[in-house]
This record gives C-alpha cells, sequence and structure tokens, in this order.
C-alpha cells in the first residue's frame, strides 16, 4: 500500500504521518521495530526495492517512510525517481508493505508536477496535500485545537494570535501551551495574547533594528524573509517593527530632554515599557540620527499603507525598505 503526504504545512504533515506510525503499530506491529526510514537525499534504486519487497525476519508486513524524495532536482535525482515510478508501476500489487513518501515544500510552486514519480502519488487512494491555512480555515484550526485541549481562548484573543504568529501551526500550538499554562484553565484574553506572545517577536525586531542600525542589508533581508517564511503575517511584522521605531523615537525624545544619561528604571516607568526594552533601545539609538529615525519611521507608514490597499508582493516591499534603509 503507498501513501503519500506531501505540501507546505509542515505541522499537518507530521500530525498525519504520525498518526499513519501510530496505526500501524496499534495494528501489525505493536513493538514498533518495523518501521524503517529513507532519506531521499541519498536513496539508491536497489536498496529501495529490497525495503520495499522484503518483509520482516518474523514475516510481518513493513513501514516504509521516504522523506524528502521530490526536494532534489539534479539529473541524477530526476532519473532515480523516474526509475522509482518504472518499479512501482511495475511491482505495486506484489508490494505488502506499506510505503509512506513524506515531501514538505518551503514554497507551493516547488512542488514539481510533472514529475513521473509524483504524479504517480498523487493518484493514490491514499494521497493528502497539506497546504498552509489561512483565513477562515486558519480559525477553523484554532477553535478546533483549543477545544480538542480544553484551551479557553476568547474570540478577540484569537483573532490577536493569529494576527501576530500567522499562519504557523507548530507556533500557534507552542504558544497556546504557554498561555494554557499561564492562565491555568482562565480564559485567554487578547491582552494575554499580547503581553506573552509579542515577546518573542520583540527578540527578531531586536535583532533586525540592530542590522539597520549597523547597515548589514544582508541580515536584515535575512531576518525578514525568515519571518515570512514561517507564515508570520505581513502586517504583524511591520506593526512589531513600527513599535520598535517609535520606541527609539520616544526615547530620542527624552534624550534631547534630559541632561547626561537617562535614569533607566524612570524612563521605563514613564514610556510604560519593560526596563529591557529601554536597555535595548538606548544601545541601537546610538546608531540612527533623529532625522534618520524619521525618515525610517516615515518608510514604514508608506509600507502599511500599500500593505492595506492590497499590495500583492510584501516581501518585496520589506526587501526595498531594507536595501533603501542599510
Amino acid at each position: 500500500m503507498i501513501f503519500f503526504l506531501y505540501g507546505t504545512d509542515a505541522y499537518r504533515i507530521n500530525e498525519k504521518l504520525n498518526e499513519l506510525k501510530t496505526g500501524f503499530i496499534a495494528k501489525k506491529n505493536k513493538a514498533g521495530l518495523n518501521i524503517a526510514a529513507l532519506s531521499g537525499d541519498n536513496i539508491q534504486l536497489d536498496q529501495f526495492k529490497q525495503e520495499a519487497l522484503s518483509i520482516s525476519f518474523f514475516g510481518d508486513k513493513k513501514m516504509i517512510i521516504i522523506s524528502g524524495i521530490m526536494e532534489k532536482s539534479s539529473g541524477s535525482q530526476k532519473k532515480q525517481r523516474e526509475e522509482i515510478a518504472e518499479f512501482l508501476k511495475a511491482k505495486e500489487k506484489m508490494i505488502e508493505n506499506n510505503l509512506v513518501f513524506v515531501d514538505l515544500f518551503e514554497d507551493a510552486k516547488k512542488i514539481p508536477v510533472k514529475d513521473d514519480l509524483f504524479k504517480l502519488l498523487i493518484k493514490q487512494k491514499y494521497s493528502w496535500e497539506y497546504k498552509q491555512l489561512r483565513g477562515n480555515e486558519l480559525s477553523s484550526w484554532l477553535k478546533k485545537y483549543c477545544a480538542d485541549n480544553k484551551i479557553n481562548l476568547e474570540p478577540a484573543a484569537a483573532d490577536e494570535l493569529i494576527m501576530l504568529v500567522g499562519n504557523d501551526l507548530l507556533q500557534l500550538s507552542l504558544e497556546l501551551k504557554k498561555l494554557s499554562a499561564y492562565k491555568k484553565n482562565k480564559n485567554i484574553t487578547k491582552a494575554d495574547v499580547a503581553e506573552m506572545v509579542r515577546a518573542k517577536f520583540d527578540e527578531d525586531i531586536f535583532k533586525l533594528t540592530d542590522a539597520l542600525s549597523a547597515k548589514n542589508q544582508k541580515l536584515a533581508l535575512h531576518l525578514i524573509s525568515d519571518q515570512l517564511r514561517s507564515g508570520n503575517a505581513p502586517l504583524a511584522i511591520l506593526a512589531m517593527i513600527q513599535r520598535q521605531f517609535r520606541i527609539l523615537l520616544r526615547l530620542q525624545g527624552q534624550l534631547e530632554e534630559t541632561a547626561g544619561y537617562p535614569n533607566k528604571t524612570q524612563l521605563a516607568k514613564e514610556l510604560g515599557l519593560h526596563e529591557f526594552i529601554i536597555m535595548k533601545g538606548l544601545g541601537q539609538i546610538k546608531n540612527f540620527s533623529a532625522d534618520k529615525l524619521k525618515k525610517i519611521y516615515g518608510d514604514l507608514m508608506e509600507m502599511e499603507k500599500q500593505l492595506k490597499t492590497g499590495y500583492k508582493n510584501p516581501e518585496l516591499l520589506f526587501d526595498l525598505f531594507v536595501v533603501k534603509n542599510c
């Protein structure tokens, strides 16, 4: 029997794979010893044939998991997939073991829809594509996850969580576990999400601001790309960058009014911020003039206008912002 799990959503692919493994162990092999894993990077045809056709020492069926066979595009790897496809076409009825092909893609555009092996696998009865969830589908997933795990997430808190984290289901699940442990079965509010989840964004935005101040264009582009690839919403990323530069502008204003080095504790109290954020901001502000900060903030406001009016390529907007200000 052949199974095929593929797409851009790592969380749900892994969830389905664990479901298949658990079912196989429960029905066929309670010791869990007859599960083998092959890497698509270096799999050889003879090795694949042997694993596919041979049964275990005790005569039981095996589950063979083949991961990442579709990811590479060199000539030798394409030829390897063609050979495996031909073998499966010829010997499929003879294969008693469970073959589970698993392929995760960073971008749906990289799915090799014309590949012979891919075309064979998607025709299988047990073939599932897992796309990254968006809109109502993402909201529905979040609601079901909370119901299944007895997490009391208020509707406004759910919206805030999606805005901050985006459609990275693994990160969403981790944040929900953290929030649930923090609230101990009480309702999780929008304010709870803003306080607890924002911390991770702050850390990433500090790194980005450092990169901009040091004119490290390569690092700044990499940090932005990582955020977008993780499924974080462009407007959420932008909001956190804007927030950091608003803090720097406010600190700049305080420095102009204060004689000598300001008291961090007093600044934190006056601005309503954690002392750690004040310390980080004071370190970063030395690398920006007041005019430069205002210019950057103006660029961020213009970017927000473009994103909210339906600009089709958010990554390009962020890249242009970085190039312009590095």
